[in-house]
């Protein structure tokens, strides 16, 4: 499970660079530098990266502390982390295609992320 945490740690500054990366040819690096700085001609990609990187940020904030409790209290939910992380990659695949500009796909893909969510506390409280 440890590696599992660091592997998604690195798939969050991972999510941080492509924003970026993306429009670089548009914004100039300075202008990623400071918070000042005018990002105003992001490319739709950067824009949809995002989108997935502020979603990636709001699960996270339930994932590593179900991850790092499931460590400590020695509770077997490596393989409900490596779906969950699975589908986080999806997700992602998803901004980057732009799958999500036809309704209804965005939650077949998002919510099972959830719900193995919902199984990794439901592990943890019952052991």
């Amino acid at each position: 499970m440890v590696n599992l945490i660091i592997c998604v740690t690195f798939f969050y500054a991972l999510h941080l660079f492509l924003r970026m990366s993306f429009s670089l040819h548009k914004v100039p690096y300075v202008d990623f530098t400071y918070t000042g700085g005018d990002d105003s001609g992001l490319t739709d990609l950067s824009k949809r990266m995002m989108v997935a990187t502020e979603n990636l940020r709001q699960s996270m904030l339930i994932f590593i502390p179900f991850a790092m409790m499931s460590v400590v209290l020695n509770v077997d939910n490596l393989l409900l982390g490596k779906i969950w992380f699975g589908l986080r990659i999806v997700y992602l695949f998803g901004h980057i295609i732009d799958l999500y500009r036809f309704p209804h796909i965005r939650p077949i893909i998002w919510l099972p992320s959830i719900v193995v969510l919902v199984m990794m506390g439901l592990n943890l409280y019952v052991s």
